[in-house]
């Protein structure tokens, strides 16, 4: 076959989005004419697409070797320069194209966009004017201007870019970045708006699909989110953050296997991109692949090492395999860097309990230093607290931010230590008919365990996040955010309830006095945690009070509970060991 139809051939596969066949052919020609500079051009613009900049940018030197005063080849060889993040150079390079071809917009638009990459703003903005003065209706240029003004004054981009799409109908770039502006406002109804407008326009365009993902995930729409991500990563097989959306429902709905097929895809395409080591990180410790995980996680740590979540994350992993030294380390790590994520301090607490069993010495000069340096820390107080001892009482604070954070897994966590409370007091109780409290009630379990057509139930917890996840039970008549104690001292004369329930929540809040004098007339359930010595309570190493079954007998009788049943009853599993309780019927 000619030269000129080999060529042709490629174009046309080129044109068409069917790069591999493009460079294959291209090559081809190579090989007879190996210092073609349109086809050396060629191959570089394919590399360029695939995201191969160092490639295209290898391609495009050879070609200027040949055609040193041919302007696009300067101008090609910027933007892959810029991709690399060697962006003097390509500025240097775009310089020469437009010595050469000084009438040419397209130079100064892309000259702009590296100087504001560059934080250049004023020296971008007048690359923009400079290339509409040669076409004063080039939309691409008059979006790239209002741009430079979306960091310091949004609104003023906005209203340019509204009268740039009102200008132009046809023009999409103007309507995916008022779409951009107003999701990052928060401001869906527009960012809709402009999202449909664009995509009207033209349906294949990944980044427009891209965002109406977004915005149908912020609706809590999946089916369409995956929807939309799938059809911008089949517009676009380089378009990093589709696949990784796409990836990370899959991850969520329990997809493990095409997700990982797509977490390898996205390594192959963006080797160096930290999301998706940590994503895919995330989807193989799910997995319960500790090893691998741990891999990825360390992968992420390289390319950026001042992240708290991966620090974080490794410790969780470290934990996991009992490296418990080495897991404090990368949680304190963690919490430097963001002291406001409270997920971090529990991970210490519960790090610290463990490696407290392990090397008692150790883990007390470690609390001790935690609370010296941060003493407001109320895991820090709790946790220091246990170690020794010493009480505190009926911690709120430390429980409401314990269950806020603690929420979404809770439940898992309650199956994984073989939590079956719930079940013992419905054994116990039977259809119970009524009015139900039921104290901190937690996600739900207890109320889901005694809910029958012949009672109505209300809950009480101190943890708003918790009470989120007992509303979606559909068990509750009323669900109330407060402090149980207070709740009882002030609500319980008015209610009236035939049963009151306290599951697994006493041993948060110490001298229970206060509590049973509230609960004085009630028939009430509760469990405890019993404690083997002296003293009527006292903290655990755990964080959670225990009880002696003197001082439990000696409140019931000051508040007239003359009728008492006791059980005992298996609380949870630490350990893979049983911890054991009483469970109590009083009236």
């Amino acid at each position: 076959m000619s030269y000129d139809l080999l060529f042709q051939q490629a174009l046309q596969a080129h044109e068409q989005g069917r790069f591999d066949e493009a460079e294959q052919i291209y090559r081809q020609i190579l090989e007879t004419a190996p210092n073609n500079p349109d086809v050396l051009n060629m191959l570089g613009l394919v590399a360029q697409a695939k995201g191969v900049h160092n490639q295209a940018i290898e391609l495009f030197y050879k070609a200027i070797q040949q055609a040193p005063k041919h302007a696009p080849l300067y101008f090609n060889l910027a933007i892959s320069l810029a991709a690399s993040g060697h962006d003097v150079e390509a500025l240097d390079n775009l310089q020469k194209a437009s010595d050469l071809a000084p009438d040419e917009k397209e130079i100064y638009n892309q000259q702009g966009l590296i100087l504001q990459h560059l934080k250049r703003i004023p020296e971008a903005q007048q690359s923009f004017l400079k290339a509409l003065q040669l076409d004063e209706n080039y939309a691409e240029a008059k979006t790239n201007l209002a741009l430079t003004y979306a960091e310091t004054d949004p609104e003023k981009a906005i209203r340019f870019l509204q009268d740039i799409a009102a200008q132009f109908p046809q023009d999409v770039s103007s309507r995916y970045y008022l779409c951009t502006l107003f999701f990052d406002k928060q401001d869906f109804v527009n960012a809709q708006k402009y999202a449909m407008e664009a995509n009207q326009l033209n349906p294949a365009s990944d980044e427009v699909l891209f965002m109406l993902g977004l915005l149908a995930l912020e609706q809590k729409n999946v089916a369409d989110a995956k929807m939309y991500f799938q059809s911008a990563a089949e517009q676009n097989g380089y378009n990093v953050g589709a696949w990784l959306n796409l990836a990370n429902l899959l991850t969520n709905e329990k997809d493990f296997d095409k997700a990982e097929k797509i977490y390898k895809k996205l390594l192959d395409i963006a080797p160096q991109n930290f999301d998706v080591h940590l994503n895919y990180a995330n989807m193989l410790y799910q997995q319960n692949r500790l090893s691998e995980a741990l891999e990825e996680y360390r992968a992420a740590v390289v390319i950026n090492p001042e992240s708290a979540p991966v620090s974080n994350n490794i410790g969780v992993i470290l934990k996991d395999l009992q490296q418990y030294e080495e897991a404090l380390g990368l949680f304190f790590n963690a919490l430097a860097r963001d002291p406001t994520k409270e997920e971090y301090s529990i991970n210490i607490a519960e790090t610290l309990v463990l490696f407290y069993r392990q090397d008692k010495e150790t883990a007390i000069k470690v609390a001790e230093n935690w609370l010296k340096n941060m003493p407001d820390n109320v895991f820090a107080q709790h946790v220091c607290a246990s170690f020794k001892g010493e009480k505190i009482e009926n911690n709120q604070i430390f429980a409401e931010k314990l269950f806020d954070n603690f929420a979404d897994n809770y439940e898992l966590v309650l199956k994984r230590i073989n939590y079956s409370l719930p079940r013992s007091i419905r054994d116990l109780a039977g259809d119970v008919k009524g009015t139900i409290v039921d104290l901190g009630c937690g996600s739900g379990l207890v109320g889901q365990a005694l809910k029958n057509a012949q009672n109505q139930i209300i809950g009480v917890d101190v943890s708003r996040n918790m009470l989120h996840k007992a509303a979606q039970k559909g068990v509750y008549k009323q669900l109330v955010k407060g402090d149980i104690v207070a709740f009882c001292q002030k609500k319980l004369a008015e209610i009236k309830p035939d049963l009151v329930v306290a599951a697994d929540v006493l041993g948060y809040i110490g001298n229970l006095a206060p509590l049973f004098a509230a609960l004085k007339g009630q028939k009430i359930c509760f469990s405890i945690e019993v404690l083997p010595e002296d003293g009527d309570y006292k903290l655990n190493d755990a964080g959670r009070y225990l009880y002696n079954e003197a001082y439990i007998a000696r409140l019931l009788q000051q508040n007239g509970f003359a009728q008492v049943n006791k059980y005992e009853a298996v609380l949870r599993q630490e350990d893979g060991k049983d911890v054991n309780g009483l469970l109590f019927f009083a009236q």
